[in-house]
């Protein structure tokens, strides 16, 4: 199919104010900061109806489903010489989409999903709202945010743009209501040292699993853990007296939070404002070398809070548990660095996105 054609198309479709969709995919990062807005958008317009297309992914959909929403998975395509081929399909799964829902406007979180959506929804003449997580823009989100009508930012002086406004990052309602004990009696940890939380995000992070598990006894020698390891990426076998793993978490993810004194974790956006939220402080792993290297720049931004420490992969091998055992032993830093990492959090991040949507509904 020619690309402009599609492009200089007449538009044939009626919006409703009834219905908002939301695009997003690929990480739970790009779907859980959506569905805070939706439940805020509601409150604000009970006569809302809230939509979401996400990735083809096994966990996209049972999550947005599995918080009460229906979504709709493409398969949208990452860089590859099929792009462009792979790339006009999924508009055109878009456009159907977008023709069943007849949406008033289109929230766009970003990634690789956002673009064939958005895509569509310019040709269609749909109001684009994006919300930019990182403290960099991605090759994706640079190309929507020429689209959209607002960009609402994660973080301050992100984006130099007159359509930028920074919000700050939602996260899930129920972050802050998560309870030692409740994660304490999951995961059956003794509580008598302190507990680390080991995260990748959504889809785990092998070279943190891999380090773990090759430093396990030392890390144990000071504290506890608990970890996420991301589905198909576990590297400790057996019952391992206080440690416990599990692939992905749901409803039990913020008990596990309240029930950590520290944590090592990757710095995509969500999770960062996950650790802010429960003033968790953190060692961060930033993954480098993808998408303008935007956990990278995360990560200096949380640093420069004073909450989290910044460590290299390439130094996990030598530094992790000295790094860790000094944060452990260190009780009045860890105090320290939560309150410093709570600034970070925006509690009405997800109520101000929903009032930029409405004012389009206005």
């Amino acid at each position: 199919m020619n690309v402009s054609a599609l492009y200089d198309e007449k538009p044939k479709l009626s919006m409703s104010a009834q219905c908002i969709l939301f695009v997003g995919g690929g990480s739970i990062g790009h779907v859980a900061p959506g569905i805070a807005v939706a439940r805020a958008l509601q409150q604000l317009r009970p006569g809302v109806h809230a939509h979401f297309i996400v990735s083809a992914r096994a966990e996209d959909v049972p999550f947005v489903e599995q918080a009460g929403f229906a979504a709709t998975a493409i398969n949208a395509p990452r860089l590859s010489w099929r792009f462009p081929f792979a790339f006009m399909h999924a508009v055109r799964a878009a456009r159907r989409i977008i023709q069943e829902h007849r949406p008033a406007v289109i929230v766009s979180k970003g990634g690789y999903v956002s673009l064939p959506v958005c895509f569509a929804a310019r040709r269609m003449r749909i109001p684009i709202i994006l919300h930019e997580s990182d403290a960099v823009s991605g090759w994706a989100n640079w190309i929507v945010g020429r689209w959209a009508v607002t960009i609402c930012t994660g973080f301050a002086d992100s984006i130099n743009n007159s359509k930028a406004v920074c919000t700050g990052i939602p996260v899930r309602g129920d972050m802050t209501a998560g309870s030692r004990q409740k994660g304490l009696g999951i995961t059956g940890l003794s509580r008598t040292r302190p507990v680390l939380l080991v995260v990748g995000g959504s889809q785990g992070a092998l070279a943190l699993n891999q380090a773990v598990a090759h430093h396990l006894q030392d890390l144990l020698d000071c504290c506890e853990i608990i970890h996420l390891t991301g589905r198909g990426k576990e590297t400790v076998v057996g019952d391992v007296p206080g440690y416990w793993q599990c692939p992905f978490a749901t409803d039990e993810y913020p008990h596990l939070f309240a029930a950590a004194d520290l944590a090592v974790s990757r710095a995509g956006a969500t999770t960062l404002m996950e650790l802010a939220a429960v003033g968790l402080p953190a060692i961060l792993v930033p993954l480098e070398g993808v998408a303008h290297n935007h956990q990278r720049r995360n990560a200096e931004v949380a640093v420069a809070s004073g909450g989290c420490i910044l460590l290299e992969q390439k130094r996990l091998a030598h530094a992790l548990v000295p790094t860790v055992r000094h944060l452990i032993e260190a009780q009045d830093s860890r105090h320290i660095m939560s309150s410093a990492i709570r600034t970070l959090h925006h509690p009405e991040a997800a109520r101000q996105i929903a009032e930029v949507i409405a004012r389009q509904l206005a």
